[in-house]
């Protein structure tokens, strides 16, 4: 079953959570050493915080098109100097905007599930290629030919051949990495509380990725194969699961009832124009006018 959720929130299915948590960790190293991290398409900024710890960052630009979500993430990321920039990246002159925000810094960019909302990405293709000299960039795009799902919320659908398609307009020396999707488990020791385990992961690069990323930029070539994994907490979902099961249960019911009331609104037109037209029949053949004013065939005003 599709959760569609494209604003997370501390409701969110932690195997979602943790899907964007990863790619924040990924990009970690290089925040915590940039003069400037520029988050586009920052959202609340809850996996960024959760994957940056405590520890503030120096600088950090935090850009949305929603300001109360922009707003939300400056107050929840660590950052000693934080800076919000209300933009839709579609638009050219919202790119200009965030590039005078930007100014003549240096440092990261991440761009993390993004790409796939916008109408159009070329404006903010071409941004990203020119700020490349002096930022390293991190991009990601769902594979959502994969899952052979629509999702509402996106204007574009991504899979290898739209991902390929998109690298040819970075720079020739981008990396590509894959995200994948791991399952695993845990043992611990009754009474221990909040232990740190060391993992150990396997991963195949044949497999199916859900998401693809791509960085560029001066220090690209430092980005390193990394895991993440959370204890789901199996009360806490088991009620999320079901609480959505029950909504969407709700919502199927009241999209019957709409269907079965909009069959009946048209079997009742349908009734009302024959007895309409079985009504003029007769008012046709005593001459009388016809019902709602209009005059009998042949008749005179």
């Amino acid at each position: 079953m599709a959760d569609w959720q494209e604003r997370i929130t501390r409701e969110t299915d932690p195997a979602i959570r943790i899907e964007h948590d990863v790619r924040y960790a990924l990009a970690a190293p290089l925040i915590r050493e940039s003069a400037l991290w520029v988050d586009l398409g920052c959202g609340a900024g809850l996996a960024a915080a959760d994957a940056l710890g405590p520890e503030p960052v120096p600088r950090a630009l935090l850009v949305d098109v929603s300001e109360e979500a922009a707003r939300e993430a400056a107050d929840t990321v660590p950052a000693a100097d934080t800076t919000v920039v209300q933009a839709d990246l579609s638009k050219s002159e919202d790119l200009q905007r965030v590039r005078e925000a930007v100014g003549d810094a240096t440092g990261v960019i991440t761009c993390f599930e993004t790409v796939e909302h916008l109408p159009s990405f070329s404006p903010l293709i071409e941004a990203l290629t020119e700020l490349c000299e002096r930022f390293t960039v991190l991009l990601s795009v769902p594979n959502d030919a994969f899952w052979a799902l629509e999702n509402p919320f996106h204007e574009t659908i991504w899979g290898e051949g739209s991902f390929a398609e998109l690298r040819t307009l970075l720079p020739a020396d981008h990396v590509v990495v894959h995200q994948v999707a791991l399952h695993g488990s845990a043992f611990v020791v009754d009474g221990d509380d909040g232990t740190e385990l060391d993992m150990s992961a396997e991963t195949d690069a044949g497999g199916v990725p859900t998401h693809f990323l791509v960085a560029f930029g001066p220090r690209a070539q430092e980005i390193a194969p990394l895991a993440a994994v959370t204890q789901t907490d199996l009360d806490e979902h088991r009620r999320w699961e079901r609480q959505r099961d029950s909504d969407l249960a709700y919502y199927n019911r009241l999209y019957e009832l709409y269907v079965q009331s909009q069959k009946d609104l048209e079997h009742v037109i349908d009734e009302r124009e024959d007895f309409r037209r079985y009504i003029h029949d007769l008012e046709d053949r005593l001459g009388l006018p016809r019902s709602g004013g209009a005059l009998p065939p042949g008749g005179t005003s």
